[in-house]
């Protein structure tokens, strides 16, 4: 194949930490503050179930799904809500914390974030 093939891109250059970062990384970035937005019960990725970011953090990663976007990046970020929790408060939540975790750490401000909702944790015991 030549070089001038259209290839998907796999990094995002930023300019506040002079370098490319990679879609892995950003994925785990988005994932942890995400996973810090209070009614978020849990990330979940692919075939792989519910996930939770503390015991494994690369599995949570890939509850995210980063796509080069012309300059910028775009995110499908899918977790599960805490039993009564607001949907749209946690999907809010998400959006701002990972706006602007990935602007403080790698000064990307050009990012979709579009959050699925893929369920609900299942009730406490005992709660109504």
């Amino acid at each position: 194949m030549g070089d001038d093939v259209d290839r998907p891109r796999e990094s995002v250059h930023s300019a506040k930490v002079h370098a490319h970062i990679s879609h892995a990384v950003i994925a785990t970035y988005a994932a942890d503050a995400a996973g810090e937005v209070d009614g978020v019960h849990a990330l979940l990725g692919g075939h792989f179930g519910s996930l939770d970011r503390r015991t494994d953090p690369e599995r949570a990663a890939k509850a995210v799904r980063v796509t080069s976007r012309g300059d910028g990046i775009a995110l499908d970020v899918h977790l599960l809500v805490e039993w009564r929790a607001s949907i749209p408060d946690v999907a809010a939540g998400v959006d701002g914390a990972v706006r602007a975790y990935l602007s403080s750490m790698v000064d990307l401000d050009d990012v979709d974030v579009t959050v699925h909702v893929d369920g609900l944790a299942p009730a406490a015991a005992g709660a109504a």
